[in-house]
């Protein structure tokens, strides 16, 4: 009769199972590890510039509508202040001194007279056919009609005028505000197209000094070298014309208000 022997196999599967338990225990493995970390340094390999620009455009993004608000209110009243529209006053004001003047002009036109009567009004005493004239003091006025009702004419055409000047001084307001605030806020879109595009010039350039290593090395084709740099001098040229856009747009700005931009903005 034979004997199975089933201790050996029994320690084993102890063993083994051991082995599991403690490989269970002491974490993930070396190539799990790796793989963390490689999670890890690509956040950290962020640039904290990029880190920067984020918060620099989520604080300028999220500037209040109320301080902007105040600004352009503040660039507006300073453009009504300039010649250009102190004349549309002037000009009021003229004719409101021109209808003063034409409503007491008929005060011209009326003409008083007077004429004394010298003839003795004593009796005598052998004389009975003597006349007597009444009154003593003769009064008279000149009323020329026809001067009075055109002088009526001309005030009405001064006040007709006067409702030209009116309504062609409010347009001038309203474009004036209009020109101004489509200026500002173009101006403020370009300031922050700007700062994205210069981010953009940034990225390029980093990607084109890199492309330019490799061609050095050897390791990329021509090809690729010139898309590179064609890409990076394309951003360039955007950059640029952003900027003179946002030149420009200060220029009129501060021609609409009279003084430069940055006082105004104090």
């Amino acid at each position: 009769m034979t004997k199975t022997k089933t201790a050996p196999a029994f320690i084993m599967l102890v063993i083994c199972l051991g082995s599991l338990m403690g490989a269970y225990a002491q974490g993930p493995s070396d190539n799990q590890v790796s793989s963390g970390t490689a999670q890890e340094a690509i956040i950290d390999t962020v640039p904290q510039d990029n880190i920067s620009h984020s918060a620099s455009m989520q604080k300028l993004l999220g500037r209040g509508v109320a301080d902007d608000t105040a600004i352009e209110n503040k660039l507006v009243r300073l453009a009504l202040a300039q010649p250009q529209y102190k004349q549309t006053e002037a000009q009021n004001k003229i004719l409101e001194y021109q209808l003063k003047k034409q409503r007491s002009n008929w005060l011209n036109l009326l003409s008083l007279s007077t004429s004394y009567n010298d003839q003795s009004f004593a009796k005598k005493a052998n004389t009975s056919t003597t006349a007597y004239v009444y009154p003593k003091y003769f009064f008279g006025v000149t009323i020329p009609i026809g001067m009075i009702v055109g002088n009526g004419t001309d005030i009405k055409i001064t006040r007709q005028s006067q409702t030209i000047a009116k309504g062609q001084q409010q347009e001038l307001a309203k474009s004036i505000k209009a020109e101004v605030l489509k200026d500002y806020k173009q101006y403020k879109a370009n300031e922050k197209l700007l700062i994205i595009q210069n981010q953009v010039i940034d990225d390029e350039q980093i990607s084109f000094m890199q492309t330019e290593q490799k061609f050095k090395e050897g390791t990329t084709t021509l090809e690729l070298y010139n898309e590179a740099s064609k890409k990076y001098n394309d951003e360039i040229v955007k950059g640029i014309d952003l900027q003179l856009q946002q030149d420009l747009l200060k220029v009129e700005l501060e021609r609409l208000i009279g003084m430069s931009l940055e006082d105004a903005l104090k």
